[in-house]
């Protein structure tokens, strides 16, 4: 009995170059000749009789507008062998590289359209070397509207002899130069007259050509697996860790491991709409093991003989996508999939000079800049060169103020610094610690306004701890920055660094088995949760002393809010900075209630850990 064959490839392209080169009408005609458009909207891009294949793609009206592309947009063809490429259709203009490195990012192969007449500019040598770093190996250069060229041959040449020397820096296994004519249909599905002495693959032939996504072959050896937990949940008294496959496969029976913490354990049960024996690479599913391990989201689950370990140094290649340039030293917030740290650039290693297409090193990264450099992350991740993985390769930075995404990385491998540090194993382990306390410890971060009670509340919960013999410690906003951060002020960088301060002390005196008290105003949403990331879901208590503005202001202890009224409020929480409320904390304490029932809420939490 004949085999069944397998089912086509699918095969990911982008199609991208510098505004006016005549893009969107490349790309219109390709659509036509391959039959890829429905009948009406062909008569809808047709006027007098001539059709305008541009009008096939600019569809939102500000580009029509414009007669730029803006958005990415997905198109649909199908090969004569029958496989199918999903094109996705970028901007050219230098304002919207962002959106084209995206688009680049999921491509097996780039379509890099040129204007023959015009010649190369710096938006196509920008898109080529963006297209290198996202891990694009196969170029197809459309030198386009080569009907308005007199020579074409010779410019063809001369076009070739100027490029491919910057081209082949980006190590593309394959480069096509193809002669074409959006207007003519030259080169796209057949060849022309006036171009009969190019002998190479048309536009078509030329992504029948790639590779795309293959099934992997059962003969060859097992991809790593990586598996990003997602989520955690709890069902039927059953742990369950939710993700999406990033490399390699999972089934029953495996051996997985933590990096983390460095368990191990066996896959018992995976889900997915149902019951699965095996899941792989790009499936969403949820896993069950025979035992509890301390998984949280962000971890990632490996095979158990993988020795991979996190990581802190990351050597990664950047493309710079925002307005405002590169700050050195700035914390931002990297995140790769459902894992996310504050991050720093600690280190520029060369920006690549689009014009002349050289490497320099020294200086910060501004918008569109490509450069490679070294990311410090606050706490050690696993992650995988991009080549290897783009799901646990590809990162993103994004300003921690504006929440705007800043830039977009390609993981190229660890950085192993002779400064680097490993933690020594103690004897005394925070278990033993907890046993001597009799009680597991806990992480109670109260968070309100200034004045909302948080430090008198600490105080007397402490004072009642200490009477029951339980261990403890606060960490109050006014010790904090009389010592760990007195280098700090009150900007919002500022706050967000003193908040990352004390959750690594926090997490410390954890590890020591005490009570930790945290009295702090936080006042940003974003930094508490980074916080309670540190720990497990049951190690961290967000408390919220929800207290009116104007109850705080009335009793304003350190005059704090006259102060600032009569200076303009600059700087201060609730006047001049806003104070982001909890939207959903583990304990809500009215702040204008007695002492007393604050303390005995908190106090039920606490001895509810009693061993």
């Amino acid at each position: 009995m004949p085999a069944t064959p397998a089912a086509p490839a699918l095969i990911r392209a982008v199609i991208c170059g510098a505004v006016d080169d005549g893009k969107s009408t490349l790309l219109g005609r390709l659509l036509v000749d391959t039959d890829s458009v429905p009948i009406d909207e062909i008569e809808a891009a047709t006027r007098d009789g001539v059709l305008d294949p541009s009008l096939l793609t600019d569809g939102l009206a500000s580009e029509r507008e414009q007669g730029i592309t803006i958005d990415v947009a997905y198109r649909h063809l199908v090969l004569p062998d029958g496989r199918r490429v999903i094109i996705a259709d970028s901007p050219g203009h230098e304002q919207y590289t962002r959106n084209m490195a995206v688009a680049a990012s999921l491509a097996d192969v780039a379509v890099l359209v040129i204007d023959a007449e015009r010649g190369i500019r710096r938006q196509s040598y920008r898109h080529a070397a963006i297209c290198a770093r996202m891990g694009v190996r196969r170029l197809i250069v459309a030198l386009n509207k080569i009907d308005r060229v007199d020579d074409a041959r010779a410019r063809v040449a001369a076009l070739r002899a100027e490029a491919e020397p910057r081209f082949a820096a980006h190590d593309f296994t394959t480069i096509d130069w193809v002669p074409t004519s959006g207007v003519r249909g030259d080169g796209i599905t057949t060849g022309h007259a006036e171009t009969a002495w190019y002998a190479g693959p048309t536009i078509v032939e030329a992504l029948g050509a790639t590779d795309g996504i293959e099934p992997a072959s059962p003969d060859l050896p097992p991809a790593p697996l990586r598996l990003p937990v997602q989520t955690v949940t709890r069902h039927e008294g059953r742990r369950w860790y939710g993700g999406r496959i990033g490399l390699g496969a999972i089934a029953v029976g495996d051996a997985v491991r933590v990096p983390r913490t460095g368990t191990t354990s066996t896959v018992v049960e995976l889900q997915r709409m149902g019951a699965l024996d095996r899941a792989a690479e790009g499936e969403s599913i949820a896993v069950r093991l025979a035992d509890e391990l301390d998984v949280m989201r962000g971890d990632v689950l490996v095979r158990s003989d993988d020795p991979v370990q996190p990581q802190r140094v990351w050597l990664a290649d950047l493309v710079w996508l925002d307005d405002t340039p590169l700050a050195m030293g700035q914390s931002y917030l990297l995140r790769c999939g459902p894992a996310q740290t504050p991050v720093r650039v600690d280190f520029v290693r060369s920006v690549v000079d689009i014009d002349s297409g050289d490497e320099h090193g020294g200086r910060p990264l501004a918008m569109n800049d490509l450069g490679r450099v070294e990311l410090v992350c606050d706490r050690p991740l696993v992650l995988d060169p991009y080549e290897a993985s783009r799901h646990t390769g590809g990162v993103i930075l994004v300003d921690r103020r504006t929440a705007r995404t800043v830039a977009a990385g390609m993981i190229v491998r660890s950085v192993e610094r002779e400064s680097e540090v490993s933690r020594h194993a103690f004897a005394v382990d925070r278990a033993q610690r907890e046993r001597l306390n009799g009680l597991r410890g806990v992480v109670v971060w109260l968070t309100g306004l200034p004045g909302s009670g948080k430090s008198t509340i600490a105080d007397e919960l402490e004072r009642r701890l200490f009477d029951l013999g339980v261990r403890s410690f606060t960490l109050d906003g006014d010790t904090v920055r009389s010592t760990l951060s007195e280098d700090l002020g009150f900007t919002p960088d500022d706050r967000r660094e003193n908040v990352r301060r004390v959750a690594r002390v926090a997490e410390l005196m954890l590890d020591a088995g005490l009570v930790v008290l945290v009295s702090l105003v936080s006042p940003f949403r974003a930094d508490r949760e980074l916080a309670r990331e540190r720990f497990a879901d049951d190690d961290f208590l967000e408390v919220f002393v929800d207290t009116p503005l104007e109850v705080c202001e009335q009793r304003d202890p350190k005059g704090l809010y006259a102060r600032a009224r009569a200076e303009g409020g600059a700087q201060m929480t609730g006047l001049g900075q806003a104070y982001e409320p909890p939207l959903e904390p583990q304990l809500r304490l009215d702040g204008t209630q007695p002492l007393e029932a604050s303390v005995a809420a908190l106090l039920e939490r606490i001895l509810a850990r009693r061993l």
